[in-house]
């Protein structure tokens, strides 16, 4: 459910904020790089609220000699722990809206990053996002994590006006790492007057749409692709896509003016937010169009389920339901953000609306449906579970993506074992039709059947078509 339909308001797109899903969180995130240059001095000033606090931990860890048992090593990093910031509904999460957030041992990283700066003669950083550069644990959702973190207290003055302009309810609630505590220097968990969702008895904060991206626009990918298309020649560099993390940055503590001079060439290229309202990729809409098409397509199955066959025996008749919609009622055009161009949305943003389709199919036979189920081997796309213990696993694959048969032939029957389950269905979404592809769709039964006589379980195939149909007035 989006924030707007918890609190029954109607959401306009001249709105500044952004609504966001309350159960699942949208894979956007903060960018600082656009509050810093935004055109509100309420926000600019942001850039050095957030340097100041980063160049006082700079100074701060100067005076401790960079001596581990001093006491302003030890202050720096309770500086630089950064816990994940929930409440926002923002960044990377698999069952729900919760995540990790930066721990102790993320923050010793850091201040390690930050020691080996101070000692090549760095004494301050232009972007804090430099640290993502020089730090290896520091992703795209870290960085935004530290923004909202250290943003809390204005983005909750920014999330009490909202609300107080359409009337949403607030009430008392305390917000972790939401108040700075200047004697104790350091962040304080304290009662702030925020809106709280009934269901869970969670506080929600908003954030300006404004400032949400796919990724940060200083963010080590970026950083990756500077390096390929200006210093490849210098670096002696493979292409970016063979490089590790610990390459990047490896490169960027060795090199620092790099980093310096793709700042700068950041700085004048500037950077544009992603469009939340238009939305291409499908990050926002997907539960309003799951909603939909589980309207529009119900899923009419009354049979009991008392054995894994008939677990699979549902899951096929409910995928069936779904492919359906897709290849026949126009669903296929959701899968693609640029159609001319046959570019589709991302693999997981398909997984989503896969799930928000499905998940009302399964409560209304009794199934649990659960996505990216941690198997103690990486985690499985999902996961249906029946009365009486009975569970299949799913996985779902984009016919081009680059580890297709690596999921069907590794992945699948690793996760099996580790869950010690015997049946699975493997999903494939045709995304391409070019001969290879063509190749791989025909040989899928038979490649499934082969990996199962291996394993000794059985994987058995489903397949959803997303390739653009012709109308019925063009094909007569």
């Amino acid at each position: 459910m989006y924030f707007s339909e918890r609190f029954g308001i109607e959401y306009l797109t001249e709105y500044d904020w952004f609504d966001p899903i309350l159960e699942r969180d949208t894979l956007l995130f903060v960018d600082p790089f656009l509050i810093f240059s935004d055109t509100d001095e309420h926000w600019k000033q942001s850039h050095d609220e957030i340097m100041d606090y980063f160049q006082h931990a700079f100074n701060m860890l100067a005076k401790s000699g960079l001596r581990k048992n001093h006491q302003y090593y030890k202050r720096t990093l309770t500086l630089m722990e950064f816990p994940e910031p929930k409440e926002f509904c923002l960044g990377f999460a698999g069952k729900s809206a919760n995540g990790s957030g930066s721990g102790p041992e993320l923050a010793a990283r850091v201040v390690e990053a930050m020691c080996e700066a101070i000692q090549r003669g760095m004494q301050d950083i232009e972007h804090f996002e430099e640290l993502g550069i020089l730090v290896e644990g520091i992703n795209k959702d870290r960085i935004s994590d530290i923004t909202c973190n250290l943003l809390k207290p204005k983005l909750i003055k920014y999330t009490q006006s909202v609300c107080h302009s359409l009337g949403i309810p607030m009430q008392e609630i305390e917000i972790r790492h939401s108040q700075f505590d200047e004697m104790r220097q350091r962040w304080v968990d304290a009662e702030q007057l925020v809106p709280v969702d009934p269901d869970t008895g969670k506080p929600i904060l908003l954030v300006p749409k404004r400032f949400l991206r796919e990724l940060p626009t200083l963010s080590s990918s970026n950083w990756g692709d500077f390096l390929d298309t200006s210093l490849r020649d210098d670096l002696n560099l493979q292409i970016s896509g063979r490089m590790r993390k610990a390459d990047i940055v490896a490169i960027a503590r060795r090199r620092p003016e790099f980093v310096r001079e793709w700042i700068r060439v950041m700085q004048q290229e500037g950077s544009r937010p992603y469009d939340t309202d238009v939305d291409p990729k499908l990050y926002v809409k997907w539960q309003k169009v799951a909603k939909s098409a589980a309207a529009e397509a119900p899923l009419a199955y009354e049979t009991e389920i008392n054995t894994p066959r008939d677990l699979l025996d549902f899951a096929h008749a409910a995928i069936a339901t779904f492919r359906h919609w897709v290849e026949n009622k126009g669903g296929w055009r959701v899968f693609w953000r640029d159609l001319p161009e046959r570019r589709a949305i991302p693999e997981p943003n398909m997984q989503l609306l896969f799930l928000g389709v499905l998940d009302d199919y399964c409560k209304r036979a009794g199934v649990i449906l659960d996505r990216e189920v941690e198997t103690g081997r990486g985690p499985v796309d999902f996961t249906f579970t029946s009365a009486g213990n009975l569970r299949i696993l799913l996985e779902m694959k984009k016919l081009s993506h680059g580890d297709f048969w690596n999921g069907l032939k590794t992945q699948t029957p690793i996760y099996m074992e580790s869950q010690e389950i015997n049946h699975a269905i493997f999903l494939t979404v045709r995304d391409s039709e070019t001969p290879p592809m063509q190749k791989r769709w025909r040989s899928l039964e038979e490649q499934a059947e082969l990996v199962s006589r291996a394993c000794g379980k059985t994987i058995e195939v489903s397949r959803i078509d997303i390739l653009p149909k012709e109308s019925a007035s063009k094909s007569s």
